[in-house]
């Protein structure tokens, strides 16, 4: 995958907690490649999980862990413009401004032949180890420069800015749980994590209909963005602790149609099942492998269903494009920090650390 001449910045994964800016030699894109200047990286929730030492991306697409045995680039909300073009691309892409779709089926699989490239287990995904092989570094937003396949670099409009196009990828990721989940006009939805994922899946569910949506955070800073973005009501489950009783009187008894759970946690599956409304979803957006406790009978009495939200498929993102340009979904308000790619350490810590900074989503430019 990589020739190279000249030579640009990178901060590279060596291992949990082990982060180093290194310089490496500047890719050239192979045939049906482009090779982009990274304007902006978005510093996604899964990256931070890469650096903790879990691989989010086995968990979600295979179903279980696999430890990293390569250093790579993280960063896979990209934006930038395309500098060169392979010799099968247009050269008249140059100097456009593009978003990243991050990822690609091997397209023989069962899934990728019925249009499930999310589920390949031979997934390659910008900025996560994944199915690479044998390459130096497996290639990410965290760099001066990257290349990625042609098709998968999508032309931005004008009225998107490099920032706000560093969303599309957890937008494409809202739009496909709302999809899974199939929210419907008049149902109630319930959002617990008012994250940067938490936020767009608030705002696709507004879009698809939904009559009432209840977001769910332990901080007051992104609750104070959710009812920005839109949301009817917001609670902080830190300071109420009654919240469930909060989400069955909001509903008149009846529950959540919808519960997003972007967090994934023991406490957060319980209390998503215990407001969820007779022939509700649950739809887990973050998993972990931590084991999960769960009384049958909270599952399957009522019909309820308790499924994943995976990723996306391609045409997510190009819908989540529609709607960014359009102004129905809204990204700028949360990107709460913007620092230089140098910064990186700096930024990883105030994420971990958010409560002490007010952070919700930090992006980065090279």
């Amino acid at each position: 995958m990589f020739k190279r001449y000249n030579a640009m910045k990178a901060v590279v994964l060596r291992g949990p907690f082990r982060f180093e800016m290194v310089e490496l030699p500047r890719p050239v894109p192979r045939e049906d490649e482009v090779l982009i200047r990274v304007k902006v990286v978005g510093i996604c929730g899964s990256d931070v999980r890469y650096f903790l030492g879990e691989n989010p991306w086995a968990l979600h697409t295979l179903g279980r862990d696999l430890k990293e045995t390569k250093s790579f680039i993280l960063g896979h909300e990209v934006s930038g413009e395309i500098v060169e073009t392979g010799k099968w691309v247009k050269s008249s892409r140059v100097s456009e401004r593009v978003g990243v779709l991050a990822f690609k089926g091997c397209e023989e699989c069962y899934y990728c032949k019925r249009g499930f490239q999310n589920l390949c287990e031979h997934t390659l995904h910008i900025g996560h180890d994944g199915r690479w092989g044998d390459v130096d570094y497996p290639p990410g937003g965290y760099a001066e420069y990257m290349q990625i396949w042609a098709n998968n670099a999508y032309r931005l409009p004008d009225n998107v800015s490099y920032e706000e196009a560093t969303q599309l990828d957890g937008l494409a990721v809202a739009i496909h749980a709302n999809n899974r989940a199939g929210v419907s006009p008049t149902e109630n939805v319930v959002t617990i994590g008012c994250g940067a994922i938490g936020l767009m899946v608030s705002q696709v569910a507004r879009i698809r209909g939904a009559s009432k949506i209840i977001a769910l955070d332990t901080r007051d800073k992104p609750l104070e963005k959710a009812e920005a973005l839109g949301v009817d009501h917001v609670i902080n489950v830190k300071k109420n602790k009654n919240f469930v009783d909060e989400v069955l009187k909001l509903t008149q008894g009846i529950g959540a149609n919808v519960v997003f759970d972007t967090v994934g946690s023991n406490e957060t599956v319980k209390a998503g099942l215990s407001m969820l409304a007779r022939m509700g979803r649950l739809i887990m957006l973050a998993v972990t492998p931590v084991k999960i406790e769960l009384n049958l009978t909270d599952l399957v009495g009522g019909e309820r269903v308790l499924t994943c939200s995976a990723n996306h498929l391609y045409e997510d993102y190009v819908v989540g494009v529609e709607l960014l340009a359009s102004g129905k979904v809204k990204v700028k308000p949360f990107i709460t920090h913007i620092m230089k790619l140098e910064e990186y350490k700096e930024a990883f810590n105030m994420l971990l650390h958010k409560e002490d900074y007010d952070v919700i989503k930090i992006v980065l430019k090279p």
